[in-house]
């Protein structure tokens, strides 16, 4: 069974390749004042099925993209370097960023234990 993660409006829906087994909170001012809660996978790993009313906002075009539904407000997925892997400035490697509080499956998200990391003092 594919695990889906849905907007409120339904606009955007998300199959991951797997269900999540952690969720990342990251301080950084984006994701403190977005709300997001993330599972990170390879790019090309979570599967767009719909995205009828995503926008982007990227602050450092196009480094970093944050999507998010213009119909419900709802933030869905993020692109980014990946930080994790290579020892350099701007890793060439990314990596996608689901937002794990528009699962479908609302107790698998409540079932995620959850790291911290400290974006707003890191970068």
């Amino acid at each position: 069974m594919s695990t889906i993660a849905t907007c409120y409006c339904g606009g955007t829906r998300i199959e991951l390749p797997e269900a999540p087994t952690e969720a990342t909170q990251c301080t950084c001012t984006w994701c403190t004042k977005s709300g997001g809660l993330w599972a990170y996978y390879d790019v090309g790993g979570p599967r767009i099925l719909s995205d009828t009313y995503g926008a982007v906002y990227s602050p450092v075009s196009p480094l970093h993209e944050h999507h998010f539904c213009t119909r419900c407000g709802c933030t869905t997925y993020g692109v980014s370097p990946d930080y994790s892997l290579e020892d350099t400035a701007v890793p060439e490697r990314k990596k996608m960023a689901i937002n794990v509080k528009i699962l479908d499956d609302y107790q698998l998200m409540q079932s995620l234990p959850v790291n911290v990391i400290d974006g707003r003092n890191l970068w």
